[in-house]
C-alpha cells in the first residue's frame, strides 16, 4: 500500500477527488503517509443527494451509474483546473478529476437480489476513463469499503504509470471483473474543456467551435441552418425536423453540440463520443451538413458564433427563450430579440406533442412556427430513451 502511494505522489499528477461515501478511506490512504500536498488538491465528500444534485448541477437519473461518476470526475476536474492555476500541469495532463459513486451492502434492510457496484471515474485533459465492478461475492459493509477504496487507489496508481501488482488482484472473487470504458478527445476540443469558466461564459468565442469529422464530407460554405442540441441521444424526431428544415429551406441543415451547459460541468468524453455517435447513422443523408463543437450553452453566444442563421428549435426552448418571465425585466428581453435581428438570425420553431407554444406578436419576424400537420411528432424523447438504455446499470 506505502509504495503504491508514495508511486503516485512522486508523479507529477494533482488531484479533486470527488466520493459519495463509499471508498472515502482513499482520501485517508492518500494523505497517510505524507507529501499528499504535493497530490491532493481537494477532496469532496457529497454525500447527500442535496450535495451531488449540486455538484454536477442536476438531479441524476440514478445516482450509482457510470454516467453519474463521469459527471462527478468531470466536476472534479473542472476544479482542479480552477485550483491549481498552472498552465504547464494542464498542457501536461497532469491535473485529474477523480470520482467513486457506489452501491453498497445496507445489512439487513436491504431487499434479496439488489446488486453491489462499485464505480470509478477519472478524468484528465483529453481523456475519460470509467471503471466498473459488479460484486457477486457475499461480504460486509466493511469489506466492501475496502475494496472500494482499493480500487480508488489502484486507478489513480494506473493513470500514475504504476506497473506494479495492484491492491485488488487478490481481493476479488474469481467472477468479479473491473470492466473498463474509455473514449479520448482530440486537442483543439480538450483544450476547449479546459478554458476558464470567465472565457466559457463570454460571448467571445468565435474562434471556439471545431467541426467534427464523422467521415462526411468537411464543410466548406458558411453553415446557414444550424440544429443545436444536446442529442443525448439523436433520434427520430430530431431527425424529421432536420428534413423538414432541409426540404423547407433548400439548405443542409448542420449539428452543433455545446461541449458546456449553464450551471453544470462540461459533457465528459464517453457522454461525447455517444452523441456523436447517434449522429454518424445520419452522416450520408441528403439533410445532414456537418457537426459543430462549440462552449455556447446559450442562445446569445451561438448567434455569435453563426451569424445570419436559422435555428431549428422545439417547443419547450421556444417557450423559454421568448418568454418575459425568463428574463429580468421585459428590456433585457427586447435588447437580445435586437441583438437576435443585428445577427440576421431566424428561428424554425417545432411544435411538440402536448406542448403549447407562446410567442409575442413582436418576434413574429424572426420566427417560423413548424405546425404539427408538418411535422409527426410521436412523443418520444432523448429522456425517454436514456432510462430505457441506463435501466440496467
Amino acid at each position: 500500500m506505502r509504495d503504491i502511494i508514495m508511486h503516485i505522489h512522486e508523479h507529477p499528477c494533482q488531484l479533486v477527488l470527488a466520493l459519495t461515501g463509499g471508498g472515502a478511506g482513499a482520501i485517508d490512504l492518500l494523505l497517510r503517509y505524507g507529501g499528499g500536498s504535493a497530490t491532493v488538491l481537494e477532496a469532496l465528500v457529497p454525500y447527500s443527494s442535496k450535495a451531488l444534485d449540486e455538484l454536477i448541477g442536476k438531479k441524476p437519473e440514478k445516482y450509482a451509474s457510470p454516467v453519474t461518476v463521469r459527471a462527478m470526475a468531470m466536476a472534479a476536474y473542472r476544479r482542479a483546473l480552477s485550483l491549481a492555476g498552472n498552465d504547464e500541469v494542464v498542457a501536461d495532463k497532469g491535473l485529474m478529476g477523480v470520482a467513486a459513486s457506489c452501491k453498497l451492502s445496507v445489512g439487513e434492510d436491504e431487499r434479496e437480489g439488489r446488486e453491489h457496484k462499485i464505480f470509478v471515474a477519472i478524468q484528465s485533459f483529453d481523456r475519460t476513463l470509467v471503471r466498473t465492478l459488479i460484486l457477486r461475492k457475499e461480504r460486509s459493509r466493511e469489506e466492501e469499503e475496502y475494496l472500494a477504496t482499493c480500487m480508488i487507489v489502484d486507478s489513480i496508481a494506473k493513470e500514475c504509470s504504476w506497473t506494479g501488482n495492484l491492491l485488488l488482484e487478490e481481493l476479488l472473487h474469481g467472477d468479479e471483473v473491473v470492466e473498463e470504458r474509455e473514449a479520448t478527445a482530440s486537442k483543439e476540443v480538450a483544450q476547449m474543456l479546459a478554458l476558464p469558466d470567465n472565457i466559457m461564459n463570454s460571448l467571445d468565442l468565435v474562434s471556439d467551435v471545431v467541426q467534427f469529422d464523422l467521415g462526411s464530407e468537411t464543410v466548406t460554405e458558411k453553415p446557414e441552418i444550424i440544429f443545436s442540441g444536446s442529442f443525448d441521444p439523436c433520434h427520430k424526431n430530431h431527425i424529421q425536423m432536420a428534413e423538414q428544415a432541409f426540404n423547407k429551406l433548400g439548405k443542409k441543415v448542420h449539428f452543433e453540440i455545446s461541449l458546456t451547459n449553464v450551471d453544470k460541468p462540461p459533457i465528459d468524453l464517453i457522454s461525447l463520443r455517444e452523441r456523436l455517435d447517434s449522429l454518424r447513422k445520419y452522416k450520408d443523408e441528403v439533410f445532414f451538413g456537418g457537426v459543430f463543437l462549440t462552449v455556447a450553452p446559450l442562445f446569445v453566444q451561438k448567434v455569435n458564433l453563426f451569424e445570419n442563421a436559422t435555428f431549428i428549435i422545439g417547443a419547450d426552448t421556444a417557450n423559454r427563450l421568448f418568454k418575459i418571465r425568463y428574463y429580468r425585466n421585459v428590456e433585457d428581453m427586447r435588447d437580445m430579440l435586437q441583438y437576435f435581428r443585428n445577427k440576421n438570425t431566424h428561428f424554425l420553431v417545432f411544435q411538440r406533442k402536448g406542448v403549447d407554444i407562446y410567442l409575442e406578436p413582436e418576434i413574429l419576424d424572426i420566427c417560423e412556427v413548424v405546425p404539427l400537420a408538418d411535422y409527426l411528432d410521436n412523443g418520444t424523447s432523448s429522456t425517454s430513451i436514456r432510462k430505457e438504455l441506463y435501466k440496467d446499470e
